[in-house]
């Protein structure tokens, strides 16, 4: 009986082990995918910011985009600002929002300067 009772206890240790291996490996793997999300949203992010920029559209912007609109399971918030000044626009990207940690990144890129061209120059 004794025998039998060990058989147990190393058996369910062995249970308990691999489900909290598999327990790991899958939040590691939904942690990878949701910070892939937010690169991905980022460099978005910064197209649709210098396009706001190219048409004349103000910089500054506070996007929500439901989980529908992108491929993730979750809902997104994109927040754009933009410094004249610096002639740049900072972007964060908060991804998920729903869930019980929210990734935030940040990056500022600086925006594509238009060459002036002066009158001398489109002479021959």
């Amino acid at each position: 009986m004794v025998m039998a009772l060990a058989c147990m206890a190393v058996a369910i240790s062995i249970g308990l082990t691999m489900l909290r291996a598999a327990t790991t490996a899958h939040r590691s793997l939904r942690t990878e995918r949701q910070l892939r999300q937010v690169e991905l949203l980022l460099a978005a992010a910064a197209g649709l910011a210098q396009d706001r920029i190219a048409t004349g559209e103000p910089g500054e912007a506070r996007i929500l985009l439901e989980p529908a609109a992108i491929t993730g399971a979750d809902s997104a918030r994109i927040t754009l600002s933009a410094d004249p000044a610096a002639a740049s626009v900072r972007l964060v990207v908060e991804y998920p929002l729903e869930g019980p940690i929210t990734i935030r990144r940040s990056r500022t890129i600086p925006l594509a300067s238009v060459p002036a061209i002066s009158p001398e120059e489109s002479l021959p």
